[in-house]
């Protein structure tokens, strides 16, 4: 049968974290806060309102942080107006297009920067839908929106395959009750955790889509467990 596929974004199709450090510090900036590389990883992983909330918690500062949120995400915005695709991307979307029965975009960031980063991309048209968690009471790793996106497709979560980079995603798919395909960065590929994963890629340039019928509804057990590297 044909799967509805859920793609993550960030890390996955693109590598959009220069573009979110560099509006922070653009946005900062001016108002006295002057974020190092360190400081940058100390909230990274944070919805942009939490991240945020820490620094006006640890600096004063002269603005209204929803006011500085909204500056930051245009920010984004502005900045994927010349992001490229991750190797394969192009490859496993148009892949997936031609064998799934619908694909949306699951992630964590805004929606104006899904849709940025899509239009930029021109995948915008290869998509049937997005869904953003950034609104979510509960982010990835909770299944929340994963669940969420396959329902508004129609489909039940064991017809959908997830395509993750992050642990976070692919725990969120797994625990959702989906199929996983993780692709991690090359950093993280021997961390044993993935191994939760259906099927672990050292690239969306390696992904098969003929192996999909097996990882959906109707599959075997067997082949729910394989992995390639």
């Amino acid at each position: 049968m044909q799967p509805t596929v859920l793609f993550d974004l960030d890390g996955l199709l693109i590598d959009s974290e220069p573009i979110w450090d560099a509006a922070k510090r653009e946005v900062f900036g001016p108002l006295g806060l002057h974020l190092t590389a360190e400081m940058q990883a100390a909230t990274r992983g944070l919805r942009q309102r939490d991240m945020v909330a820490h620094w006006f918690d640890r600096a004063t500062l002269e603005a209204d942080p929803d006011e500085v949120e909204q500056q930051i995400v245009a920010a984004v915005c502005r900045g994927l107006a010349g992001v490229v695709l991750k190797p394969g991307a192009e490859h496993a979307v148009a892949a997936c297009a031609r064998t799934s029965r619908a694909m949306a975009v699951v992630s964590s960031s805004p929606e104006s920067v899904i849709r940025a980063a899509l239009a930029s991309t021109g995948l915008d048209r290869s998509f049937d839908a997005v869904f953003s968690a950034e609104d979510d009471e509960h982010r990835k790793p909770h299944p929340g929106a994963y669940l969420r996106a396959a329902a508004a497709l129609g489909a039940s979560p064991d017809e959908c395959i997830v395509i993750e980079d992050s642990l976070n995603g692919v725990l969120a798919g797994v625990s959702a009750g989906m199929a996983v395909v993780a692709v991690p960065e090359a950093a993280d590929r021997c961390d044993p955790r993935y191994a939760i994963a259906t099927l672990v890629l050292e690239s969306l340039k390696d992904l098969d889509t003929s192996a999909f019928g097996a990882h959906v509804s109707g599959g075997s057990q067997d082949a729910r467990r394989g992995s390639v590297s």
